[in-house]
């Protein structure tokens, strides 16, 4: 706890160079938009299908519906996590890494892969919970190799979506889908034009699959805890949407955040919109503390972020000035008890989950140890007492297409397919795989965006809770007339 504790005053009371932080520079890849078309392999409504055609292909068994893979010995922890899924007809099993070995795999990564392609094709799971912050579960690395000048540069980007696209299509036939294909253990190559050979990658998920990135046993009871009271409460609150943005590019002709704020507010047409933007003077720490607290179904956040928050910039102001700061230490005195929302962050690096020192070192916090830290979107989902109870963010810097007529590509088009699918008889992890397949099928030459966005939750999640659920089934019975 002692590097958290630092951190929370590190942040509190030393300034941070924000101009450091960007979206687009010669640090990161230059996305070429062009067309393309694909044929995947993907999951739909539970059954794997070949996409477009959403042809069904293979017919699982239907033995359990959630696979949990977790670090060895936390097993008795995600039990009442089992039992409470169990009673809702989720049928849960549970495994650990120890039970993973001598399965195929060149690294405990591929070996979880494989292992997740087994449990489909024995056991018929759909779903599939990660259990474990990176270095106790495995992430993906994958490359990008790109030339500015004179110079190659290469970025490494975290991903989850390697464990959901277990198959790809290949010549008419059903593969597995390694990220290698040229078999180097250098996983999904993705190179500018003529600098090396891409690995063939189908983008499409075929699991529901999210992440608890725990630390520990401590924060898993914490975690299971809130998921379990989140389910079986449930209220008026849920009908709530928190709505936060400003101007994240000033003088690019549209005010990005707002802009997509109020896109959203269009699509959950069912939910109370509180906004909180730079035009209406409110948007500030205090007045995001408040509408958390009072609980809402979910917060959609657009502008500029960091691994330890957000900020965004004033409507045709400068790039210097930062408006609307909210940083992990904010989070921790929130009491807004099971009114948790799910939160989409539209914007960069909330979701790093390999945040450390040498981070804050960049943004001008002289740290002279090496610590890791919670990141952002997960501390919202770790806080005991409040907080969120699911987040989606960028594990690295995020990109934008948001235009006058709307977003097209990037990270606020993501987040539009994501509100533009939810519906309330889905499950979380359906809603996120249906934006990302979606994403997918409209811009497949952006890997990096649906590679960057992971889930940080339950993906069996139901939303806004099974009491909430059928308190708005009556309501609606008793509006129409019935009993």
């Amino acid at each position: 706890m002692k590097p958290l504790i630092f951190l929370v005053f590190a942040l509190l009371m030393i300034p941070i160079n924000h101009d450091s932080i960007m979206w687009l520079d010669d640090f990161h890849p230059k996305l070429e938009i062009k067309e393309m078309n694909i044929t995947g392999v993907g999951i739909k409504n539970g059954e794997i299908v070949i996409i477009p055609k959403n042809k069904v292909i293979y017919k699982t068994p239907n033995q359990y519906d959630l696979l949990i893979i977790c670090p060895d010995g936390w097993e008795k922890i995600l039990e009442k996590l089992k039992e409470h899924k169990e009673k809702h007809g989720i049928k849960t099993i549970i495994f650990s890494l120890k039970d993973l070995e001598g399965k195929e795999g060149r690294d405990e990564a591929e070996k979880i892969k494989y292992f997740i392609k087994e449990a489909i094709e024995k056991y018929g799971i759909k779903y599939v919970l990660l259990v474990g912050s990176i270095d106790k579960m495995p992430i993906r690395f994958v490359m990008y190799a790109w030339r500015s000048g004179f110079k190659i540069y290469k970025a490494w980007l975290p991903t989850d979506l390697y464990y959901a696209d277990i198959y790809r299509y290949e010549n008419g036939k059903i593969v597995f889908s390694s990220w290698d294909t040229n078999n180097n253990l250098i996983f999904g190559e993705n190179y500018e034009e003529g600098l090396g050979e891409n690995d063939i990658i189908d983008l499409y998920p075929d699991v529901y699959l999210g992440r608890l990135a725990c630390e520990n046993k401590v924060v898993l009871k914490n975690v299971v805890r809130k998921i379990i009271n989140y389910e079986n409460s449930g209220g008026e609150w849920f009908k709530r949407l928190i709505l936060v943005g400003g101007d994240t590019f000033p003088g690019w002709g549209v005010v990005e955040g707002e802009y997509m704020n109020e896109l959203i507010a269009n699509i959950m047409r069912d939910f109370q919109a509180y906004r909180i933007w730079y035009s209406l003077g409110n948007l500030n720490a205090i007045e995001i503390e408040k509408a958390l607290e009072k609980g809402a179904g979910f917060l959609y956040y657009s502008g500029h972020g960091f691994p330890y928050g957000w900020a965004t910039h004033p409507i045709n102001g400068s790039d210097e000035e930062w408006v609307g700061r909210y940083y992990t230490p904010y989070i921790i005195p929130l009491m807004n008890g099971n009114r948790l929302p799910i939160v989409f962050l539209d914007a960069c690096l909330t979701a790093k989950l390999d945040f450390n020192s040498s981070d804050l070192r960049q943004d001008g916090i002289n740290i002279k140890f090496n610590a890791t830290f919670p990141c952002f979107a997960w501390y919202f989902v770790r806080h005991p007492y409040g907080g969120a109870i699911a987040t989606i963010g960028a594990t690295r810097v995020a990109f934008t297409g948001v235009y006058k007529d709307g977003p097209k590509w990037g990270a606020g088009y993501l987040a539009y397919k994501f509100f533009e699918s939810y519906d309330e008889n889905k499950l979380l992890g359906e809603i996120f795989v249906e934006a990302q397949q979606k994403y997918a099928t409209k811009n497949p030459w952006d890997k990096w965006t649906l590679q960057e966005f992971i889930l940080l939750g339950d993906p069996t999640l139901k939303i806004g809770g099974y009491k909430t659920t059928n308190f708005y089934m009556l309501a609606n019975i008793h509006f129409k007339g019935g009993p």
